[in-house]
């Protein structure tokens, strides 16, 4: 008798998955749809399910695959067909071939919940399609028939599709899971709906359940456009499952600036974060472009995201002071991601980022405006776990990370929320305006710098046309600080 271990078990799956060909759907289902299943699609007028089906729809149809798009009271073939043909994925030459629109409302209508799925059951077997949408499921309830007789029907269906290898998609234009026949005796339970913050709307696609899968829980957005449905995998939920953890490294990398490296004897650690915390003004985000161009010589790939300045005002600003980014950005060592910060979807943001990480090797980033990135967190609570994830996928990629923070015109103490929000980065110095007989000036210090011994006295900074210097201690003494 053959033991069955844990590894054999989970070699290789028992049921076969359809990947959806949907930009970020695969992964939030855990690979895909276990096959051969019966899914529902729910969601109110307008939150996208007949557009997310029939994408998965089209994506099989063009590689050989057959699709069956039952209707019973839903818009009109010819309407549906009209809006689907702006996205994309739409291709006329499949429809009537490898995908068959047919109408099912009057078998329902004739005879009920028996005769519409004897109806069913004829169709798949002289169409033998491989994907099955039935859309306006709704009406199947609205023709009122008793608890028992709709079970019966959902029971039956399942195991007609299961026999007939047809994974289908049942579209119902409700939200909930409630304990409805509908939703109990699916394979799997999906829902679009939508999340108003202010004027503010956006998509959300939630997994309520999906048998014989390992998917991620909560909401996350997607956004529908030119190539149909794209979801965005909540950060939080991708790096809890990827359980990676940054490895460390004695490795330092210099800030660009001469004397500032020195104080802090070789810069910072490779792969940490540090964030710059400063009054408007000051030269966080010069600081920052030193730390850059300092990767740039040394023929490093950088990144640079941005909320504030356009990629050309600050490349003009960095040449104003010596530091020459164009022919880096011209040649593709410096890439740049500007999005004001208005209604941008964050996951899509962090996943553009963490994409150019990957695919260009990125070595140092910049994220100049920590207060941007915040703002484009719509849900209320969230920011902190977002930042967390965030900056944790950033570390286990090796990625060295300075993040610019503003602080305001006047006083000497930190936000209480920077105080709590400063286990985030390994990192911190701390640039802020001095009054020093009537002048205000410049001034730089370390408030944090991990395994690594430092100056702690504060320096007069200075801004030329060379970019930054570094001159002597406020105090005139110059105290080294501890090794964290």
């Amino acid at each position: 008798m053959t033991t069955l271990t844990s590894s054999t078990a989970h070699s290789t799956p028992r049921i076969p998955l359809l990947r959806t060909g949907v930009d970020g759907f695969d992964h939030i289902l855990g690979g895909g749809f276990p096959a051969h299943s019966l899914y529902l699609i729910q969601g109110l007028a307008g939150s996208g399910k007949t557009t997310l089906a029939c994408q998965i729809g089209f994506q099989h149809a063009i590689e050989g695959k057959k699709v069956l798009i039952l209707t019973l009271i839903a818009e009109t073939h010819g309407k549906m067909l009209n809006h689907l043909s702006s996205f994309s994925f739409f291709d006329e030459k499949l429809v009537g071939d490898r995908i068959v629109f047919l109408g099912a409302y009057s078998e329902l209508l004739k005879g009920g919940l028996r005769q519409l799925l004897k109806s069913i059951a004829d169709t798949l077997a002289e169409q033998r399609p491989d994907i099955m949408i039935i859309d306006g499921f709704r009406t199947v309830r609205d023709a009122k028939p008793s608890d028992v007789a709709l079970s019966e029907f959902m029971l039956s269906l399942n195991s007609l599709v299961s026999t007939m290898e047809c994974t289908t998609f049942l579209l119902s234009p409700t939200e909930g899971n409630v304990a409805d026949s509908e939703n109990t005796l699916v394979d799997g339970l999906i829902e679009l709906s939508q999340y108003e913050q202010g004027l503010q709307l956006v998509r959300e696609i939630k997994v309520f359940k999906l048998r014989g899968s390992k998917h991620l829980l909560g909401r996350h957005v997607f956004e529908v456009g030119e190539h149909g449905v794209a979801i965005y995998p909540r950060l939080e939920a991708v790096s809890s499952l990827s359980g990676a953890a940054p490895s460390a490294s004695r490795q330092r990398l210099g800030f660009g600036i001469e004397g500032w490296d020195r104080l802090t004897n070789g810069g910072v650690a490779k792969g940490s974060t540090t964030a710059l915390l400063g009054n408007p003004g000051v030269g966080k985000t010069l600081m920052g472009l030193h730390f850059i161009y300092d990767g740039l010589q040394r023929g490093e790939n950088c990144l640079i995201v941005g909320f504030y300045e356009s990629p050309q005002r600050l490349i003009e600003k960095a040449g104003s002071v010596g530091i020459h980014l164009k022919p880096y950005y011209d040649s593709g060592a410096l890439q740049l991601i500007w999005h004001p910060p208005l209604e941008v979807l964050v996951d899509s943001l962090a996943q553009q980022v963490l994409r150019q990480v990957e695919q260009r090797s990125v070595s140092r980033l910049l994220v100049d405006g920590l207060d941007g990135l915040r703002e484009i967190v719509l849900h209320e609570g969230r920011s902190r776990s977002f930042l967390a994830a965030f900056v944790n996928e950033l570390r286990c990629r090796n990625v060295t990370t300075f993040f610019t923070q503003e602080l305001p015109y006047f006083g000497q103490g930190l936000p209480h929320g920077e105080i709590s929000a400063s286990m985030l980065f390994e990192n911190i110095i701390l640039l802020r305006y001095v009054d020093v007989n009537g002048v205000n000036r410049r001034q730089i210090g370390v408030l944090k710098l991990r395994e690594n011994s430092y100056d702690a006295a504060n320096h007069i900074l200075l801004i030329t046309d060379q970019g930054m210097s570094i001159e002597g201690a406020v105090g005139g003494a110059v105290s080294p600080g501890p090794t964290l």
